[in-house]
């Protein structure tokens, strides 16, 4: 052994001489031309491999080891400067790229910026000012008579100021409740403050004096991920507030406020039990009602809760849901409490004293797919474990419209709609017209009371139900209306109004469109949905279908028949026993789930013209109508890379094309504030949309869409991924905070009025997602199989889009990552081209959502495109060749012509929404 070492010392030494050898013959050649120079490298390199040729010969192991030993030692001094060289690179790279990343978070805004920022901020106080719902103020405990109040609650320290994911915020710039009570002179209790930042912020239990930390440099580089990933604050025991400590805080004040938070986020749905106060809570309340006179809790949350417990505790006077306020509705908060602001906001969702009893709950969740021992397929299994599926089992009878129609007595606590104010107004409704074409309703409003407010006035319909017909609750929402703010004494006289066929249901069944019933339409005007004013009727003479679209005169029926699925009960209200709503029973796959996988036809039609030289540029495009005979010029123009690159390269940005003056768009995260996860600049964070729906105000909503918009232009931002129109079809779902309602109309009329704030600065609004995207639970597991009626998808998850459409008129839509039945959402024909372009009249262009990290492992390039999906985000990086380019390459080969064909529809709608943008001027 001591020989072996010695020889391959010794050949490690000759190597390291061989080496300093080559070194003294290279700085001589430098003399030489540079001909020469690389003749000699040449040779070199051929010297240095008939070497290593020599010791494969080596006929003795031991030898041959030794000398490959000295080989390797030579090849690492030859490549340690290169290697050194390589390692300062990256070190100075990384130097520079972390210095411009330095720079330009910290830098200043523009004049731009910061006049929009501005705007912005004055309208997101005014979100959080009317979109605080007060649900209980007895003995006038709000607003406060006394600034000084005691502060309890982890909640109160670390609050949500919004859900996580997409729709959530950077709270690095938020305000938090303490600095807002300083500002409008609450007198909170220095010693809980401590306490409960100590614990929130530290995990101590202390007293000791708490500082606020600065930003963390995660927080300047990039704040927009630590808003991704937020959660609800844990509770502190109620044993850690100590004798002394509860004592100091009677001589503070007789008034406790108890702040309790929930946050939902992408990706994860709530559990029931996680919507109730956790021990440590209810604990921390029966402290506080044993120890002080008013109680006033706030409720912080982004999701329906159980309130029940509100009613258990004698001392518990107020409760405010003040959802997730942003950036400063801490502000607004503190203003309401202090009665300078008076709450007019109206609740949008049920609140029901038993969540896990909501019917939507029971099919809500993970839900996954189990292989058929009979079935034969030799792939089954494995793609069996892929498969996950969800019920809409409840059918149109979703939040106030199960409740009101199946039980009215003591499952709610809040109805839908509900909202106090600090003031009282008195209705008095005048003129009422009910025709075949409008109903409508002149309410005059009074202010009755001593401080000045604004109120809401509902209008509700009820249906006539025939046992065994269409499915019709027993009420529903038909229109609304915001009073502007009125002094005490004044009055307003506001006008109600609805197309009379929106009364109308959807039969699936038999007419396979619009009906209206012969019969009597109950219309009344409401404060609430459980507190009418005053009742009034609609006599319809007879059945009346409505199978073509009013606004855009196409035909309208049934395209969702394979959404119903097989087997599965649906709610009715003819035979409320025997279709009562159950958790999933059956799990056994289906067998033509497989056969209804997408597969591609190969197109007879002729090869479409590519590359063509008709010397358009897309300037030359700009306010042509979409259906312009030169946008066919223009696309033909476009090679096959060109199209490939357009549909399947998408991102945050579309692709340019500068030969034919195709400019590159930007499009980022929505809708509660316009940013780049992977950036440090951000809008102003708004409070949650959920919050805005509750203000129950179009026009304001209009407001925060135009001042969003002009953020997003002083950002160099073309679109955004907003609003956001999916249901509350359970109180569950992780995502509620970033839509609007369980309601359809006032979601598609908030939705529709963001939408048309954000089209009139130039900013495209990409409203999504479409469609049935209401659980965050496997909905990017190879497709969630969604199965519903096509009368609850059409009346219930397709209506906010279809307002939205219609009145809003935005030239993006985002597809789903879920299946309507079986059709993936994003590659269905009928959802994208037949119900969204032909019926609802869209012009422009339909994008994935995020399919990145195995959440597009069902999405397919071909099936997108031709269905009306026109672009692939495939990553927030702008890298290289993705896995969709490579897709639609390989069906070129296979299919020239289908696949031309539609990459070139796909072009001109991508192209159309580029021109909207403003871009091109």
């Amino acid at each position: 052994m001591g020989k072996y070492k010695e020889l391959v010392a010794e050949y490690k030494q000759k190597a390291k001489r061989k080496y300093e050898a080559l070194k003294v013959a290279r700085r001589k050649r430098r003399e030489l031309p540079l001909k020469e120079q690389f003749t000699l490298l040449k040779e070199d390199r051929s010297k240095r491999l008939a070497w290593k040729r020599r010791i494969k010969k080596v006929q003795d192991p031991r030898e041959q080891y030794a000398q490959k030993k000295g080989y390797k030692q030579y090849r690492k001094l030859q490549n340690r400067k290169f290697k050194w060289g390589i390692a300062i690179g990256v070190v100075v790279i990384i130097g520079l790229l972390f210095t411009h990343w330095l720079i330009t978070a910290t830098k200043p805004l523009t004049s731009d910026q910061m006049a929009a920022r501005k705007q912005s901020l004055n309208v997101a106080r005014q979100v959080m000012d009317e979109g605080t719902v007060l649900l209980k103020n007895e003995n006038n405990t709000l607003p406060l008579k006394d600034t000084a109040v005691n502060v309890f609650g982890a909640g109160s320290a670390a609050p949500i100021y919004s859900g996580g994911g997409a729709g959530g915020i950077s709270s690095a710039s938020a305000q938090s409740l303490y600095a807002a009570f300083e500002e409008e002179g609450i007198n909170y209790n220095p010693t809980l403050y401590n306490l409960y930042n100590n614990f929130a912020h530290k995990n101590k239990v202390s007293t000791d004096e708490f500082k606020e930390q600065g930003k963390t440099l995660l927080d300047i580089l990039l704040p927009n991920i630590a808003g991704f990933l937020v959660k609800s604050p844990k509770e502190m025991p109620a044993s850690s507030v100590n004798g002394d400590i509860l004592s100091e805080a009677k001589r503070h004040s007789d008034t406790a406020l108890y702040v309790v938070s929930r946050a939902g986020t992408e990706t994860v749905d709530f559990k029931p039990e996680e919507l109730t106060l956790t021990q440590d809570e209810r604990d921390t309340v029966a402290l506080l009602d044993k120890n002080f006179e008013h109680i006033i809790i706030l409720v912080n949350t982004t999701n329906v809760m159980e309130l029940g417990f509100v009613n258990e505790f004698k001392h518990i006077d107020s409760v405010l849901w003040i959802g997730g306020p942003g950036e400063v509705g801490a502000r607004s908060i503190a203003a309401t409490l202090k009665g300078e602001v008076t709450p007019s906001g109206k609740l949008t969702d049920t609140y029901m004293y038993d969540i896990a009893a909501n019917p939507a709950v029971k099919n809500t969740g993970n839900f996954q797919y189990q292989r058929n021992p009979e079935d034969e397929c030799g792939t089954c299994k494995e793609r069996s474990q892929k498969r996950y599926f969800v019920n809409y089992q409840e059918n149109v009878y979703v939040g106030y419209r199960y409740y009101e129609t199946f039980e009215k007595t003591e499952a709610v606590q809040y109805p839908f709609g509900y909202g106090l104010s600090y003031t009282n107004f008195a209705w008095t409704v005048g003129k009422k017209t009910a025709t075949n074409d409008i109903v409508s309703a002149d309410v005059t409003v009074t202010n009755n009371g001593p401080v000045a407010g604004k109120d809401v006035v509902q209008l509700y319909f009820s249906a006539p139900f025939t046992h065994d017909g269409v499915e019709r609750p027993s009420v529903e929402l038909g229109g609304y209306k915001k009073t502007k703010l009125l002094q005490p004494g004044e009055s307003e006289t506001v006008t109600i109004q609805m197309k009379t066929r929106d009364m109308a249901a959807f039969d699936d069944k038999i007419a396979k469109t619009w009906v209206m019933e012969a019969g009597t339409y109950g219309l009344s005007i409401r404060r609430d949905v459980r507190t009418p004013v005053e009742l009034f009727t609609y006599e319809q003479p007879a059945r009346a279908t409505f199978s073509v679209d009013s606004v855009t005169g196409q035909a309208v029926k049934n395209q969702f028949d394979h959404a119903r699925g097989s087997g599965i009960n649906y709610l009715s209200r003819s035979y409320p026993e025997t279709t009562k709503v159950t958790a999933p029973s059956n799990f056994t796959i289906p067998s033509f789930i497989f056969a209804s996988d997408y597969s591609h036809e190969k197109s007879t039609a002729p090869v479409p013209t590519t590359n063509a030289k008709n010397d358009l540029k897309l300037a030359d495009l700009k306010g042509i109508n979409y259906d312009d005979p030169k946008w066919q010029n223009f696309i033909e123009q476009l090679n096959k890379d060109e199209l490939v690159r357009l549909a399947g390269h998408g991102g945050y940005w579309s692709v340019a094309i500068d030969r034919l003056g195709v400019p590159r768009t930007s499009m980022y995260d929505g809708p509660t504030s316009i940013r780049n996860f992977l950036g440090s600049w951000a809008s102003v964070a708004y409070p949650i949309p959920a919050n805005l729906s509750a203000s129950w105000n179009d026009e304001l909503a209009e407001k925060v869409g135009e001042a969003m918009g002009k953020e997003a232009q002083s950002f160099n931002v073309n679109a955004t991924y907003a609003p956001s129109l999916n249901m509350h079809r359970s109180p569950l779902g992780g995502r509620n905070f970033e839509y609007y309602s369980e309601d359809p109309l006032i979601a598609g009329k908030i939705g529709a009025a963001v939408t048309r704030g954000l089209q009139s600065t130039d900013t495209v609004a990409i409203i999504k997602h479409f469609v049935a995207n209401d659980q965050e639970t496997n909905r990017a597991a190879y497709g969630l199989y969604t199965w519903t009626t096509e009368q609850a998808l059409r009346e219930i998850y397709l209506k906010p889009f279809e307002i939205a459409v219609k009145e809003g008129q935005p030239n993006g839509v985002m597809s789903a990552f879920n299946r309507i039945g079986t059709t993936w959402a994003g590659g269905d024909k009928a959802l994208l081209n037949t119900v969204l372009r032909d019926e609802w009249g869209f012009r422009g262009f339909v994008i994935t959502d995020a399919g990145l990290a195995g959440q597009g492992d069902h999405f397919d390039a071909l099936q997108a495109v031709e269905s009306g999906n026109d672009m692939m985000l495939a990553s927030p990086i702008d890298a290289g060749e993705n896995t969709f380019e490579k897709q639609l390459k390989t069906y070129l080969k296979k299919d020239e012509v289908g696949t031309l064909i539609a990459l070139q529809n796909a072009a001109h709608n991508i192209l159309y929404y580029v021109l909207q943008t403003g871009v091109i001027k």
